[in-house]
């Protein structure tokens, strides 16, 4: 993992597994995007991945996972805007090895084997 500072993180390719960090702490997982604009970008917050079409939907879909059990569903192409513009802002950059540290950890939670994809110890 590598800490880097706004101006070094734009200049990353789409696909960039990161978190923003302050000292000692990692915001959420998020998936880069594009940038939009000379200082902003795009994101995917993991988390976050709740297929919606509105505050309302969000808050519905809550309500029903909560109260009822209801599954929700998730969406991994809708994207965000970071739009904070803080110069200061420093961003935790997973590396290939660490994404393919998490690979193999969420393909051992689905109970696949590692030589299906076969990834590198």
């Amino acid at each position: 993992m590598n800490i880097l500072n706004r101006e070094k993180f734009l200049a990353l390719p789409p696909g960039v597994l990161f978190c923003k960090y302050e000292p000692c702490v990692f915001g959420p997982l998020c998936i880069k995007d594009t940038n939009c604009d000379e200082n902003d970008f795009f994101y995917l917050d993991i988390a976050n991945a709740v297929d919606v079409n509105s505050t309302e939907d969000f808050l519905d879909q809550m309500t029903e996972a909560k109260d009822k059990g209801v599954s929700v569903r998730t969406n991994f192409d809708c994207v965000s805007r970071d739009g904070l513009f803080d110069n200061d802002q420093l961003f935790a950059v997973w590396e290939s090895e660490d994404v393919l540290g998490l690979i193999k950890k969420l393909m051992a939670s689905l109970g696949v084997n590692r030589l299906c994809l076969h990834l590198p110890m």
